[in-house]
């Protein structure tokens, strides 16, 4: 249907269903769908923080990720050692590659927190 056969169709809607279709595409602009359909991950109110957490956990997606990364544990382990499915781990890995710049983004944020409060952020690994 072009648009101009659209607006011909909203022009024969009585005054009340053309403001409820305007209503419904305003809405609709301004709660864009989700393109990502994620089974064990969710977002949560924060006032900077917009990375998305593991389902019924206070746990950043991250999180899990940053510590398979640095102790080199296997998807297996990470599920066990988390307690979370396999399939939790799947989605977290996957979040966690394809939104890169977001954690880094998150990431710098709190370092800064962190400094603005005099919280030492160096290294301390000991060799």
């Amino acid at each position: 249907m072009s648009l101009q056969e659209l607006k011909e169709k909203a022009y024969q809607l009585s005054v009340s269903d053309r403001l409820a279709l305007i209503s419904a595409v305003i809405q609709s602009l301004q709660n864009p769908p989700q393109f990502e359909d994620w089974q064990y991950l969710v977002s949560r109110p924060h006032a900077w923080r917009k990375q998305l957490y593991v389902k019924g956990h206070k746990l950043l997606a991250s999180t899990v990720w940053q510590d398979m990364v640095t102790n080199q544990l296997s998807p297996e382990q990470a599920a066990e050692n988390w307690n979370l499915p396999l399939f939790a781990i799947d989605e977290v890995i996957q979040y966690c590659e394809s939104h890169q710049e977001i954690l880094k983004l998150e990431a710098d944020e709190e370092r800064y927190r962190l400094e603005v409060k005099g919280v030492s952020i160096e290294s301390t690994n000991v060799a």
